[in-house]
């Protein structure tokens, strides 16, 4: 590949990965809970490079992109910094205080973690998350069975007056150890450590909203989608530099 092709497309896959997730945190922008993702690169030397591999193998490889930068994406993380916290007046909204706990949630693929506090009943008035998960206490499901069910600073599940369980929290002092799922949902990396299980201490009627600044993400979509831009207009020069090259080497062997 042409060296300046070969630099412009590391440069186009980026930021075709940048635009995929800057779109899906404009998208959750609105989701409780939700914390924002964004892609780590880092330049590339030439011993880490496909061309360099192809050395062995192809005498060419080298000289063709020899001290040739390229762009490398790590991967892409996910910023754990807390989200503002907004008063829904909700009895059974609660966010949490502590920008490292989790609440523990239960579904039939297994157990997760989460920063989204907008529970609500199911029919067999369990305290569940709005698509069905249980949520977990200190002694597994909740039942929230009774009259004005509400949630406590402390974690309390409050019916009728009296405490009907608890709300299970645990933190991660690296928060780094969890994988994220979809939407608002983490699981705990193979081989990582567990959190540790701790008193919650929570703000009632109330939602850690994501930590996604729309402005923000404006602003890095529309760099993103120049960068593109800008990538696809050098690869589109450089091919037509190299056919009038060709053109001319064959008009000169002639």
């Amino acid at each position: 590949m042409e060296r300046g092709t070969y630099v412009a497309a590391s440069d186009g896959v980026q930021k075709l990965l940048e635009l995929e997730v800057i779109n899906n945190n404009l998208a959750n922008a609105n989701s409780a809970g939700f914390k924002r993702q964004f892609v780590q690169t880092e330049e590339r030397a030439f011993d880490q490079t496909l061309a360099s591999m192809m050395n062995l193998k192809d005498p060419y490889a080298k000289p063709d992109h020899d001290r040739t930068p390229e762009v490398k994406v790590k991967g892409t993380h996910t910023d754990f910094s807390p989200g503002p916290i907004a008063t829904t007046g909700n009895p059974l909204d609660v966010a949490l205080r502590h920008p490292h706990d989790f609440f523990v949630i239960s579904a039939p693929q297994g157990v997760y973690y989460t920063r989204a506090g907008n529970f609500t009943l199911n029919t067999e008035g369990e305290l569940v998350t709005p698509d069905g998960a249980q949520v977990q206490g200190d002694g597994g499901a909740i039942s929230a069975v009774g009259a004005g069910v509400h949630l406590a600073e402390d974690g309390s599940v409050i019916g009728n007056g009296t405490a009907l369980g608890r709300l299970q929290v645990v933190r991660f002092e690296d928060p780094s150890v969890l994988e994220r799922l979809e939407g608002t949902r983490f699981r705990l990396k193979a081989g990582a450590t567990a959190g540790t299980q701790v008193d919650p201490n929570l703000v009632t009627r109330s939602l850690e909203m994501p930590n996604v600044s729309v402005v923000t993400s404006m602003v890095e979509m529309v760099a993103a989608s120049r960068g593109f831009e800008l990538y696809t207009k050098t690869a589109r020069t450089i091919d037509e530099l190299n056919q009038v090259a060709i053109q001319q080497v064959g008009r000169a062997i002639r």
